[in-house]
């Protein structure tokens, strides 16, 4: 019997990795690269680029900000060491939340082309773990202090600093609210957040099972209203990242369960006091929305979801957000401040051709949560919905000061421009600091002058989200150094027809 052997061939290198089709579906889609990409064309790696972890320069993101910078990051460049004097080596095609090592991240998938020069370089550089580590660079308008929730910048307290409140040494830091814009991330030697990395792990699904615990999966994110029926009507209500549950009565006695009927513990029902509510809650099912709170700031279904298996989580209270119906009184409110409380959601039924209409006076930072009315009581998170800018811009107001400029100071104008027109109006002792406390305020109305000039002699200027025009004055709600509803309200004083400027509750 003869053998015949022959050469063995065996390869030590790992196998060449293949990008999923999934990734390349989101290259494509959310980047639109003129020549549409294939698994063969690129390299991708992900970044874990920022944390709900105060950095080292004071500053942090809260988690409720991550879905802005979720989507902000989307076809944003990356760049090397934050230079502006080099193109950008790859681009940020897609971008989640996810939980990592017991924080909140934000995970952001980037690709370069493998034909580009230097892209194996690249390769070997982030997988070899030289470059490890990486940053952000973004624009946002206000640093709200942890401790009072004033600008940062003109309040008395400093980043780092700590503080003796309430008997108890508290560091002070700011939050970075109203995110305009994601300029780039970049891969450097230092990243400001501590733990950031560069991964190989491409997985890009949240975990199925967080997901269904969540309530969460099947929020539908609509772009436009074009895929609403126009036929039928939607109850519209601010977003807010909470679990939905349904509030069901036996013989009485409430208990909240998950959508699937999977009941809460109870200890978590006993925290709100339903006697109070017992006017306007009737023998029947109903739903509303479980939002955990750190004092003032809304925290994320995984800090919820923690509280709920009893696991450690920094949330100090609750609210259960009910959803309108005609068991609930929108008035209605039991508890409030810093305790758990119950309250109905403000919402509006509309058409879907006026959801950009009543959206601004409703949303969030996260947008508007939308049902159709007719599949109500909820089966589902329904959509989430954020306007555009153009459509939440209804106009704009500038505010000159006196020669100092300083914001506090008498002898202030206020010019409110929109829909083409310039109104201007002089405040009798103004002082915007009272303002902002409630102070009503005189005001006189002005000739309309100069728009250029008007724009160059202003210190402060901001949004007009929202406007109505009641009886000849105005209602507003504004953003930037006036934030909230303001009304200019038509008054007769010394026979002259005159205007009360002052601050109001939500209209």
């Amino acid at each position: 019997m003869s053998a015949s052997l022959g050469r063995v061939t065996a390869r030590l290198a790992e196998p060449v990795e293949r990008v999923s089709s999934e990734l390349i579906d989101l290259i494509n889609n959310n980047i639109n690269p003129p020549t549409p990409v294939e698994a063969d064309d690129v390299y991708v790696r992900a970044m874990y680029v920022v944390s709900d972890e105060v950095n080292s320069f004071g500053g942090r993101f809260p988690s409720e900000e991550h879905s802005r910078l979720v989507a902000l990051l989307v076809d944003s460049p990356v760049m090397i060491g934050h230079r502006k004097d080099k193109l950008p080596i790859a681009r940020n095609f897609h971008a989640r939340t996810v939980d990592r090592e017991g924080r909140r991240w934000i995970k952001s998938y980037f690709y370069w082309l493998k034909s580009a020069r230097g892209a194996d370089d690249l390769l070997e550089n982030i997988d070899g773990g030289i470059y490890k580590e990486c940053s952000i660079g973004f624009t946002f308008l206000f640093p709200e202090c942890s401790i009072c929730s004033k600008d940062i910048r003109t309040c008395e307290h400093e980043p780092l600093a700590e503080y003796e409140i309430n008997g108890k040494t508290v560091k002070c830091h700011f939050n970075y609210r109203r995110i305009e814009r994601v300029l780039e991330t970049s891969l450097v030697y230092r990243g400001a957040v501590n733990d950031t990395a560069v991964s190989k792990d491409l997985s890009s699904k949240h975990n199925r099972h967080e997901e269904n615990r969540a309530g969460s999966e099947d929020i539908v994110e609509l772009r436009d209203l074009k895929s609403l029926d126009p036929n039928s009507q939607y109850l519209v209500t601010p977003f807010y990242d909470g679990l939905l549950v349904q509030i069901r009565f036996e013989n009485g006695k409430p208990s909240l369960r998950r959508l699937n009927g999977e009941p809460l513990d109870p200890q978590v029902t006993n925290r709100f006091d339903w006697n109070s509510l017992s006017e306007i809650i009737h023998e029947t099912d109903l739903y509303g929305l479980l939002v955990p709170y750190r004092g003032r700031e809304r925290l994320s279904l995984s800090e919820l979801n923690k509280l709920l298996d009893n696991r450690r989580s920094p949330i100090s209270r609750l609210e259960l957000k009910l959803i309108p119906s005609d068991n609930t009184d929108p008035m209605s409110i039991t508890g409030g401040g810093r305790r758990d409380c119950v309250r109905v959601l403000k919402s509006r039924l509309v058409r879907a051709d006026q959801v950009d209409q009543v959206a601004p006076g409703l949303m969030t930072r996260r947008g508007v949560r939308i049902w159709k009315a007719d599949e109500l009581p909820p089966v589902s998170a329904g959509y989430r919905y954020r306007l555009s800018e153009k459509n939440q811009k209804q106009g704009e107001y500038r505010i000159i000061c006196n020669p100092s400029g300083e914001i506090g100071r008498d002898n202030i104008q206020f010019v409110l421009f929109s829909n083409g027109e310039q109104h201007r109006f002089q405040i009798r002792q103004g002082n915007l600091t009272r303002l902002l406390k409630g102070v009503k305020f005189v005001a006189d109305e002005l000739p309309a002058t100069d728009d250029k000039l008007i724009r160059q002699i202003s210190q402060h200027s901001g949004r007009v989200i929202e406007m109505n025009r009641p009886h000849g004055g105005f209602v507003m709600r504004l953003d930037g150094p006036l934030q909230g509803w303001f009304a200019l309200r038509k008054i007769r004083l010394g026979g002259k027809e005159r205007y009360l400027f002052y601050r109001r509750g939500n209209h």
